[in-house]
């Protein structure tokens, strides 16, 4: 059945950047809220995902072409172009192109400025949000000594970065010259370019990064040289580093981070509000989203977030649920992920609230007989196992809990209530400690057993002679698993690149294969595959569970050097891009062998 929801396209960036799967989780909420469907287009920056070189995804034109006639084929009312779809590794002239081959779509595009008709853009403010960093640095700790790691060169990102970064400091007359910069092109794996720009100056104040995922990489550097991360006019062997973009692990970082919080659940919770206005009203203006400098310790600020969580004052003393509120409201603002939306971030309050007013304690005056560990532990579980603790960042909580915990200790005057606070706290950091040791186990386990997963069913394809049962084997298989419902769609011809579009118009699609929840794992003979054709498209397929929710999918080509052999679909509850993407290229390598 044919979805009559408006069905918004997403052409999405690298399914590997740590921002994407935030970004995704954003529109989907609003996906939800607002009855539309989405369909995630992947694959068209594989290139700068893997740097495997591959003849296809050294071909920008021939996939945005290919990625158009997706559009088309699935009648598409509007699309959402994230960063790294439009400019990552293109020139300017390559993104006019680019952008310009969508001028008859509806577009809202995520990251880059533009004035065209049909089309909006959200970006994040880069300029004034770097200038926040420099700023704090030179005017709150008095650094004077700086060096600067990039992006690439010619990203606009990078580029309105360091220009911030050039403007405070001319602006405070301090020295900034050529030899004290370098580009780390947004990548982890830029040690070396770090390492050459420590040996050209000798010993700086503060490096500050253009994002969070160089800074791991200034830290690792610095530490090997026998440096240590804080502030250098407290300990003369300590250098400042500052990211961007508050990484998942900014936080936990040692020393915690200090970073920008760019707010990307919000950034593209708002780029499907806005698509909807551009479709019902033609036009939409561009939105600014503010961002937030997150002060920790790695710039020289020490950790004072416990002077916010004061005692109760003689007001608070008679009505305590006052003190409850104003605590609630302080530890909501500290662990959210981002500014969700309202409905949600009231339910972390509410969970906040009972925790330490209802069910366990309002200290600095008034302590509950019946608290103890136990109870303490049994409140934590709640918040982080309810159903907003995807908001909540697990991180940020245990901070919190240990300033809220220390301030109520320090502020206690009986030896015996400071003894009692003082076990509770540790009872409950040792079982958020435990929670966060127990996800990233969790998460490796999950990595580790996919990774083999799809190395089984591509040995499993391969020992079969019959397609049919090739895929019935690949299928069972994940059948096991807790994957979305996945279909896989095949030419009956395979495509040559040379050919590109007008090759894919010219052979027909059949669905060869799919397994759902529904209906468990089906397989066709080649002669009688269902046909894609007319209104009966890919996603007519994939459209099972039509109800009054929105619907999400995926959509990745299948392809191996110079051939494109289909495409897989996926209709998911969860935006699991990354392993359709490769399970996608190990099925696109087998059909490749057996093809030859």
């Amino acid at each position: 059945m044919i979805s009559r929801r408006k069905r918004i396209g997403v052409l999405m960036g690298s399914a590997i950047a740590p921002y994407m799967k935030r970004v995704l989780r954003g529109m989907a909420q609003a996906a939800n809220d607002l009855g539309v469907d989405l369909v995630v287009l992947a694959g068209a920056q594989l290139a700068y995902n893997f740097m495997d070189g591959g003849q296809l995804d050294n071909n920008p034109a021939i996939m945005n072409a290919i990625i158009r006639e997706h559009v088309r084929r699935n009648a598409l009312d509007g699309i959402v172009i994230i960063y790294g779809a439009h400019t990552v590794l293109m020139s300017k002239e390559e993104k006019a192109r680019f952008l310009d081959s969508y001028r008859d779509v509806p577009c809202i595009i995520l990251e880059e400025f533009s004035d065209r008709a049909n089309t909006g853009y959200i970006v994040n403010d880069n300029y004034n949000s770097m200038r926040k960093v420099v700023e704090h640095l030179v005017s709150y700790h008095g650094y004077t000594k700086f060096l600067f790691v990039g992006g690439w060169p010619e990203n606009r990102e990078s580029i309105e970065r360091q220009r911030a970064f050039e403007d405070v400091l001319i602006e405070n007359n301090i020295l900034f010259e050529e030899k004290m910069m370098t580009y780390g092109r947004f990548s982890e794996e830029c040690e070396s370019d770090i390492e050459e720009l420590l040996d050209r100056n000798e010993h700086p104040e503060a490096i500050v990064c253009a994002n969070d995922f160089m800074a791991y990489a200034a830290y690792r550097v610095l530490k090997r040289r026998g440096f240590t991360i804080g502030n250098p006019h407290v300990n003369k062997n300590a250098v400042a580093v500052t990211g961007y973009d508050d990484d998942v692990r900014a936080i936990s970082s040692d020393p915690p981070l200090t970073t920008v919080m760019q707010d990307f659940y919000y950034e593209g919770y708002m780029a499907v509000e806005n698509i909807l206005t551009l479709l019902r009203d033609g036009i939409i203006d561009g939105g600014i989203i503010p961002t937030v400098l997150q002060k920790r310790a790695s710039c020289g600020c020490s950790f004072g977030a416990q002077h916010r969580y004061l005692p109760m004052n003689e007001n608070e003393r008679l009505q305590p649920e006052f003190y409850a509120i104003k605590v609630a409201e302080l530890m909501r603002e500290d662990i959210l992920i981002s500014n969700v939306i309202d409905e949600v971030s009231d339910k972390i309050y509410d969970l906040l609230y009972e925790a330490i007013f209802k069910d366990t304690l309002i200290a600095g005056g008034y302590i509950k007989d019946t608290l103890n560990g136990d109870v303490i532990v049994d409140q934590l579980r709640k918040i982080i196992s309810s159903p907003y603790s995807r908001y909540i960042s697990p991180y940020a909580l245990m901070s919190a809990f240990s300033d809220y915990m220390s301030a109520l200790i320090h502020a206690s005057e009986d030896h015996n209530t400071m003894v009692g606070l003082s076990d509770m706290m540790v009872e409950g950091m040792k079982y958020l400690q435990n929670h966060i040791l127990n996800l990233a186990d969790v998460q490796t386990i999950r990595h580790e057993t996919e990774a083999l997963q799809l190395l089984l069913i591509a040995r499993n394809m391969s020992f079969q002679d019959d397609e049919q049962e090739m895929f019935r084997v690949a299928l069972e298989k994940m059948d096991f698993s807790d994957k979305s419902d996945i279909y896989i769609f095949l030419y009956d011809e395979p495509v040559s690149m040379k050919d590109g579009v007008e090759g894919i118009k010219k052979t027909g699609m059949r669905l060869a294969a799919r397994k759902t929840s529904k209906d468990g794992v089906v397989t066709y003979p080649k002669d009688s595959r269902p046909v894609v054709e007319g209104d009966l498209t890919e996603l007519s397929f994939a459209s099972e569970y039509e109800d009054d929710k929105s619907s999400r999918y995926c959509i990745t080509d299948i392809h191996h050097e110079d051939k494109i052999y289909g495409i897989a679909v996926s209709h998911m509850e969860d935006f699991d891009v990354m392993y359709l993407t490769l399970l996608a290229l190990q099925v696109a390598l087998i059909l490749s062998i057996k093809n030859d």
